[in-house]
């Protein structure tokens, strides 16, 4: 019997081992990598496979992992490193996180390790001796001094000492004989092999251990049912001791030949227990294709090194998705990632990556799920508090209590820190190991189970189809408000979370400081002055900022924050006749998020849009804004159209649901590089004339539908000036030439208006215009415009002696602006409405537009490109026409381009508003006409540079 157990034991070593081999190793003609002992033996290979595996867990990067493994001689220290990593290491971590480990318990790396150190350890010990086996442990597989003499215990063949069935014999016959009355007796059930498997069905496959298993039941029944024997003499009691002790030991050193792996076997499960692998086994395979990416996790952290590229799904999730903490799962990994937004996120993760870094855990039940708070370290010189990242897992997904589940039982998380540099750049910071507390893991792993069972019932096996399925209904929902809640970071906070706390004011204050540091950092920069001096200061008030947000994000979420929460209340307040729609850039897909309003309900559509090719698509967009716009081959406008004719299929999927709901408003919160286009203008296939603006009354532009009800619902004070013209040509500003335009724009507006006051020229300063556009209601700017590298520099060229003092930058705005009484404001100068950064944290909206905004403006008219200056003063006075008229601000615009558009100045003589715009561009431009027309044949789209932002 003892020979068939071996037999049926050594079947299962061999196969295991083949299997990993077969699953694991590389390919054939890379076995020359191996010394012969590994090469020749695939219970060391699978070892070595398996350690690959378990160095993966703290994020050692595949060059660390071929380096230890070179040194360790597990592989030959004359083959390269990067052909380790890429010919042996590689291949088994992409198998590994699609498949996990090839055996039953896929998400327990370590222990697969454990167990074929085990195996490997009681085969070397058949043909070498303890001692040096023991060095092999402790020099080849670097095994900690404490597991020594566990692993040194196994053995090949753990039967050799199998005690005999007690049923069938003993070593004096009385405990063999005294178990067999019992059972003739009725006082002790004999156990069967069925008995065995049903409290353990982990047995099923290994008949060797259930006879062990078998045997140790019926040992414990015939203790149990000694008292039950009457009046037994004392030297029957001596017999069955002494035969009960030698039948311990024997068994004794049968357990101790068997691995950990083999023992936890043994023991019987619970319910729960059963349950929890049934679904975990259940749910292998289920993978994200994006994770599986050689660069899908960070490797280990490089504190000193932030160059390092970020992983293109983590990407997406901060930019797309507007994460800050996320959880996934990425084969046995449970994946974290947080991302740090200043200088003090950084200190506390930097910190966490120290030896022996003193971190914590907390643990809240939020009614649907369970948030697991990472508690950071406090930097040395951080007054605290201690930052806190959550973890939110909600147990209404299958996903999600399953990834809490897996949580619980791997017992670790592989933390992702990356964090923002310049101007939203992303880096990678890199991976730390975090080891979940012993007291967490149950209070995760019950709330699980009773999730699960609730949401999959006994149908475990259907777990991977319900996570692939689930929330398709509710796709559209979530990524809307993933847009709202990227989008609505940075400076758009500022108006959105407005509030009467405390907690608001001193982040406005904070807010304020920060904005006045940029401003005197953009006058540097503008003037090539030194800003090394400044920038300290910066990163101080940057912090100030980051920190306030932090606890007015806080108080919002206690309910005390007036508006600024992602709710329905944010799409009902936009009406039922608009259409709030995101253009997000997923995965390198294009997709629509759009939402609307039904009978005092929000609803959402999401519509992908396979044809547009973003691979090809940011290039023509990288194209055009390169070409000179007055080059006499029209490429920039060639250019233009191309990219605009790659939105159609966009445009389409809007005008389909334009006329499923009849909406009449349209607001766009556009995806780069979709930001930097004229999309009012997209075609649509047929006819070639018809745009998006046409099917619409109005098209705007907003980041957020979060923002657009902020401006809705914002208290707007009275104007002490109707109409404010901030006018200056340039003249006397280095670098920039005098233009006519802005001045001949501050004279039409003045006479088409009654009250109109005008700044142009030398009161046109940066001081006096803040101050005048706080009294008005429309504003309207007419100079050159300045894009600038450093979105905060960006700005309005006015009077000064400077470029720094001339320059009214974003950053100036948002320290010193304040325009509650402000319905409109008009920035006609070139490039108002676009950006030059490449900074990804905020996808819209990174222009003079926003700081308008973000002080109190409704709405902000801007350009996408240089105008002319006939163009300009045609713009100008159309709109003021209709102003002055009595039409509302987005009215008046819509009209005005759509007069630009149809040429309508060749129309002959107009009445109403356009009759005193034509008149008075004719007092001062008296062949005007004939001049745009030529302008118009060479851009037919100079009427798309005009783009309107705000609330509808």
């Amino acid at each position: 019997m003892r020979d068939s157990l071996f037999r049926i034991r050594t079947t299962w070593v061999d196969s295991l081992t083949a299997q990993v081999c077969h699953e694991l190793g590389p390919a054939p003609g890379r076995y020359d990598m191996f010394p012969s002992w590994v090469a020749d033996e695939p219970l060391a290979l699978a070892a070595l496979l398996a350690r690959i595996a378990v160095e993966d867990i703290r994020g050692s990067s595949p060059q660390a992992i071929s380096d230890h493994l070179r040194s360790t001689a597990l592989v030959d220290a004359g083959v390269p490193g990067p052909v380790v990593a890429e010919d042996l290491v590689m291949p088994v971590l992409r198998t590994i996180r699609k498949r996990g480990v090839p055996w039953q318990r896929w998400w327990d790396v370590a222990g697969f390790h454990v167990l074929l150190i085990e195996l490997w350890a009681g085969r070397r010990l058949s043909t070498q001796s303890a001692e040096t086996v023991r060095e092999e442990l402790t020099s080849v597989w670097c095994l900690r001094a404490q597991d020594l003499e566990t692993v040194l215990s196994n053995a090949a063949d753990p039967y050799a000492s199998l005690p005999p069935d007690l049923l069938h014999g003993s070593a004096t016959g009385r405990a063999s004989a005294s178990l067999q009355a019992l059972v003739s007796g009725g006082g002790v059930k004999i156990t069967r092999t069925e008995d065995v498997l049903r409290a353990r069905p982990g047995l099923t496959d290994r008949p060797d251990l259930a006879e062990v298993a078998k045997r140790l039941h019926r040992r414990n029944d015939l203790e149990s049912a000694l008292d039950r024997i009457r009046n037994p003499s004392p030297e029957l009691l001596a017999g069955l001791r002494e035969d009960l002790d030698a039948w311990d030991a024997q068994m004794g050193r049968v357990m101790s030949h068997l691995t950990a792996y083999e023992l936890a076997l043994m023991g019987s499960e619970t319910g729960d227990d059963r349950y929890a692998e049934e679904c975990l086994v259940a749910g292998r395979y289920f993978y994200k294709a994006p994770l599986l990416a050689d660069d899908a996790l960070l490797w280990e952290s490089k504190a000193s090194d932030l160059s390092a590229s970020v992983p293109d799904w983590m990407i997406e999730e901060i930019v797309t998705c507007g994460t800050r903490f996320f959880h996934t799962q990425a084969g046995p990994h449970p994946v974290w990632l947080a991302t740090a937004e200043a200088d003090a996120h950084l200190a506390a993760m930097q910190a966490l990556m120290e030896p022996g870094a003193r971190h914590g855990f907390g643990i809240e039940d939020y009614g649907d799920g369970l948030r697991i708070w990472l508690v950071f370290p406090t930097p040395p010189g951080d007054p605290g508090p201690p930052m806190r990242a959550p973890y939110i897992y909600s147990l209404a997904w299958v996903e999600h209590a399953w990834e809490l589940l897996h949580l619980a039982t791997v017992g670790y998380a592989r933390l992702s820190v990356v964090r923002f540099v310049g101007d939203g750049e992303l880096r990678a910071v890199g991976s730390i190991w975090l080891a979940l507390p012993e007291e967490l893991r149950p209070l995760c792993k019950e709330a699980a189970i009773a999730a699960l069972r609730r949401l999959v019932g006994d149908e475990t096996q259907t777990i991977k189809q319900m996570m692939a399925g689930e929330g398709v209904d509710q796709a559209a929902t979530v990524a809307f408000w993933s847009c709202e809640t990227a989008k609505g970071e940075d400076i758009q906070d500022e108006l959105a979370l407005a509030s009467d706390t405390a907690e608001y004011r001193h982040f406005m204050s904070a807010a304020r400081r920060l904005a006045g540091v940029r401003a005197r950092q953009a006058s540097y920069l503008l003037d090539g002055e030194d800003v090394r001096e400044v920038n300290v200061e910066l990163k101080t008030a940057a912090e100030e900022r980051q920190r306030a947000r932090e606890i007015l994000r806080a108080t919002a979420n206690r309910g005390q924050v007036r508006a600024g929460s992602s709710s329905e209340a944010d799409m009902l307040l936009l009406g039922e006749q608009t259409v709030f729609v995101h253009l997000i850039n997923r995965y390198g897909a294009l997709q629509l998020a759009a939402g609307r309003t039904r009978a005092g309900r929000a609803h959402f559509e999401l519509v992908s849009c396979e044809e547009i090719s973003l691979g090809h698509f940011p290039e023509v967009v990288s194209e055009w804004a390169k070409q000179p716009q007055d080059d006499p081959g029209r490429m920039w406008y060639h250019f233009l159209e191309q990219a605009l004719a790659e939105c159609t299929e966009l445009a389409e999927a809007i005008a389909e649901m334009m006329a499923r709901h009849d909406f009449r408003r349209l607001m766009l919160s556009p995806a780069a590089p979709l930001e930097l286009l004229p999309f009012h203008a997209a075609t649509l296939h047929a006819p070639r004339t018809v745009t998006l603006s046409d099917l619409f009354d109005h098209v705007a532009y907003a980041p957020t539908a979060r923002l657009a009800t902020a401006i809705k619902r914002s208290q707007r004070q009275p104007a002490a000036v109707e109409v404010l013209v901030v006018a200056h040509s340039g003249d006397g500003v280095p670098g920039f030439e005098s233009i006519g335009g802005p001045l001949c724009e501050a004279d039409l507006i003045a006479d088409l208006h009654d009250h109109a006051e005008v700044l142009a020229q030398d009161e046109a300063t940066p001081d006096r215009a803040l101050e005048a556009m706080a009294r008005a209601r429309v504003v309207h700017v007419a100079s050159h415009g300045l894009t600038h590298l450093n979105r905060w520099a960006a700005g309005l060229v006015l009077q000064g002696s400077s470029l720094g003092s001339a320059t009214l930058t974003t950053s100036r705005i948002l320290a010193e602006g304040a325009f509650g009484s402000v319905d409109l404001v008009v920035l006609n100068a070139c490039r108002t409405g676009m950006h030059e950064g490449t900074g990804r944290t905020v996808q819209t909206l990174r222009s003079l537009e926003s700081a308008f905004l973000a002080r109190g403006a409704k709405a902000v008219v801007s350009t996408l490109w240089e105008i002319t200056d006939l163009q300009g003063v045609v713009f100008s006075a159309v709109l003021h026409s209709y102003l002055g008229a009595g039409v509302d601000p987005h009215t008046a615009f819509t009209d005005t381009t759509r007069y630009l558009r149809a040429g309508q100045w060749q129309w002959g003589i107009q009445g109403g508003p356009l009759l005193s715009a034509e008149s008075a561009i004719d007092s001062v431009l008296p062949h005007w006409r004939s001049r745009l027309d030529q302008q118009a044949v060479e851009n037919p789209l100079f009427w798309a540079a005009f783009k309107i932002t705000g609330a509808v």
